[in-house]
């Protein structure tokens, strides 16, 4: 990927506030840009009657955002270079056209919409399935203060490809942040007649098949980063609860977009729409 900027959305929500300076943390620790994206659509319907008759009014409200984002992300990195833009149209259709040329998208889990009160809010859901890039996602205020060094990366690991790329990506984090990575896969039957299930099936068997393929991913990519520390947990849990439990005190968990379930063509798989919302820290889902 040879995109060089990193694009955040801001609505002046407490979550675009900390999606900033996680969005700055970003740019800053691997020498990208950054970009912060206000957009207004004038349709909204909880503007009410009349709330666009001065349509200065509105504009100068987004430019007070984007201002203040900038001096946030300045705050937490000084050097950082920042631009911004304020869009017409709908917050999602700008971010997912800026993932076109961007490394990486960072948004609140939800904002100041009519559903900010959801796990998920529409503008998050919306950039998730169909940005071009790996989304973070931002899903409390305590992620407004710089990430600490020497952090905990939580990868869920299932054996598909988008997993093996997950992996790669929470290795890059963890040597960024100075920390480990744990992988995640979490086994539950598919149904009675599961073959796991079978009376002469081994869960060490099991247990001992994923920790190999999790080393083997791993090994290769200690060429470029020898100093990879990777722990596997393989336990008998929904996979959406297991991360959501590992993330707890972690810096950062990183999912792939799909898993194995789902169907052909499909952007997005429904755990990774679910872990973002119950996730106790940051969300990169990757592609």
């Amino acid at each position: 990927m040879n995109q060089s900027r990193v694009v955040v959305g801001v609505d002046g929500s407490p979550l675009s506030e900390a999606a900033v300076v996680q969005a700055a943390h970003f740019a800053s620790t691997r020498g990208m840009t950054l970009h912060v994206l206000h957009a207004f659509a004038p349709d909204l319907p909880m503007l009410g009657f009349g709330a666009l008759a001065d349509r200065s009014v509105v504009t100068d409200h987004g430019r007070r955002l984007l201002d203040a984002a900038v001096a946030r992300a300045h705050a937490a990195h000084p050097d950082l270079s920042v631009t911004s833009a304020l869009h017409d149209g709908y917050a999602s259709t700008s971010l997912v056209g800026s993932s076109q040329t961007a490394a990486l998208v960072v948004v609140g889990v939800a904002g100041h919409g009519v559903l900010s009160r959801a796990g998920l809010g529409a503008v998050a859901m919306q950039v998730l399935t169909h940005a071009r890039c790996p989304v973070l996602v931002v899903g409390h205020t305590s992620a407004a203060s710089t990430p600490a060094s020497g952090g905990r990366v939580v990868v869920g690991f299932d054996g598909s490809d988008a997993s093996i790329g997950a992996l790669r990506t929470a290795v890059r984090e963890a040597e960024v942040l100075g920390g480990t990575v744990d992988a995640v896969h979490a086994w539950q039957a598919r149904g009675a007649t599961d073959p796991t299930l079978a009376d002469a099936s081994s869960w060490e068997d099991y247990v001992a098949g994923v920790e190999r393929m999790v080393e083997r991913e791993t090994a290769a990519l200690r060429p470029e980063h020898p100093d990879a520390k990777v722990e596997v947990h393989v336990v008998r849990d929904d996979p959406v609860h297991a991360l959501a439990t590992s993330s707890e005190g972690a810096s950062l968990l990183a999912v792939g977009a799909r898993g194995r379930g789902g169907f052909e063509g499909l952007h997005v798989g429904s755990s990774a729409l679910r872990v973002v919302s119950r996730s106790a820290c940051p969300v990169l889902v990757s592609r």
